[in-house]
C-alpha cells in the first residue's frame, strides 16, 4: 500500500514537473517569435534574475516587510472571523439579519478603499496590514459561517434536551462541526495575503516586494520584476501547501469520517 502510494506521489510530482517545463519552453517559443514586446525577458534572464535575487540583501529585506504585513493582517483576519463566524452562524436569528451585510462586504473590492485608509492612516505599514485584514476577513468569516451553519439539527436537539452547558456545546458538537470549513478559509485567506500585500505595496509605494517590483519596471529591469514576482507566487505557493499538510494532519477524523 505505501509502495504504490509512493509510486502514485511520485509520478504526480512527475507531472507537475513536466506542466512547468513546458510552460517555460513555450514562453520561450513566444519570445522567440516575437510576438511579445522586446522588453519582455526570456526564461534565461528571468532565472539569472532569480538567482541574483537570492543574494541579494534589499530583496531579503523587502521580503521580511511583505511577509511582516502579509501574516499580521491574515492572523488578525484569522482570529476576528473566526469568532464572528461562529457567534453568527450558531444564532439563527443574527444570521438572518446579517446576511445582506455580508453578502455586500464579501462582494466589495477591498482594494478600492486604499484611498480612504491612507487618508486615514498614511501610506505605512499600518495601513498595509489593515487593507490585507479586510481582505483576508471575509473567506475566513463565511467559511466559518457555514461551518456554524452545518451543525445537525438531531444532535443540537439533543444537546437541548439534555440541557448540555454551553461551553460543553461549543468544545464537543459547535467547534468540530465548524472546523474543516474554519481550515478552509484560513487556507483561501493565505494566500489572498501575499498577494494584497503586493498590490498594496506596488499602488502606495509602502517598502516591500511590491515597490521592488514597481522600482524594477521604472528602471526597466522587467527580468528582475518577473523574478521578484515569481517569489511572490512561490511564497503563496509555500504557504497554501504547509497549510494543506497541518490541515490533513490535525482533520485526518474528518477525513476518515467521509471515506
Amino acid at each position: 500500500m505505501k509502495t504504490s502510494t509512493r509510486a502514485l506521489d511520485a509520478s504526480l510530482a512527475g507531472q507537475r514537473i513536466a506542466a512547468v517545463a513546458v510552460l517555460l519552453a513555450v514562453w520561450q517559443v513566444v519570445i522567440w517569435s516575437g510576438t511579445l514586446p522586446s522588453m519582455t525577458p526570456g526564461v534565461p534572464a528571468i532565472v539569472t534574475a532569480i538567482g541574483s535575487a537570492f543574494t541579494s540583501a534589499l530583496f531579503w529585506a523587502s521580503l521580511a516587510q511583505t511577509m511582516s504585513a502579509a501574516v499580521s493582517g491574515w492572523l488578525i483576519a484569522v482570529a476576528v472571523g473566526t469568532v464572528l463566524g461562529l457567534v453568527i452562524g450558531s444564532i439563527r436569528m443574527l444570521d438572518r439579519s446579517t446576511s445582506i451585510l455580508i453578502d455586500f462586504g464579501r462582494s466589495f473590492p477591498v482594494l478600492a478603499l486604499m484611498p480612504v485608509v491612507i487618508m486615514l492612516l498614511g501610506a505605512t505599514a499600518r495601513m498595509e496590514i489593515t487593507v490585507v485584514a479586510l481582505s483576508c476577513l471575509w473567506p475566513v468569516l463565511v467559511q466559518t459561517i457555514y461551518g456554524a451553519r452545518r451543525m445537525d439539527a438531531s444532535v443540537v436537539d439533543t444537546a437541548r434536551t439534555f440541557q448540555i452547558p454551553r461551553l460543553l456545546w461549543f468544545r464537543r458538537i459547535l467547534l468540530p462541526s465548524a472546523t474543516p470549513f474554519i481550515s478552509t478559509g484560513i487556507r483561501i485567506s493565505a494566500s489572498i495575503a501575499i498577494l494584497v500585500a503586493v498590490g498594496v505595496e506596488v499602488l502606495s509605494q509602502t517598502p516591500g516586494i511590491g515597490r521592488q517590483i514597481t522600482l524594477s519596471q521604472q528602471e526597466q529591469r522587467w527580468d528582475q520584476a518577473f523574478a521578484y514576482l515569481f517569489f511572490a507566487g512561490l511564497v503563496g505557493w509555500g504557504i497554501a501547501t504547509l497549510l494543506t499538510l497541518i490541515e490533513g494532519r490535525l482533520l485526518r477524523w474528518n477525513r476518515q469520517t467521509h471515506d
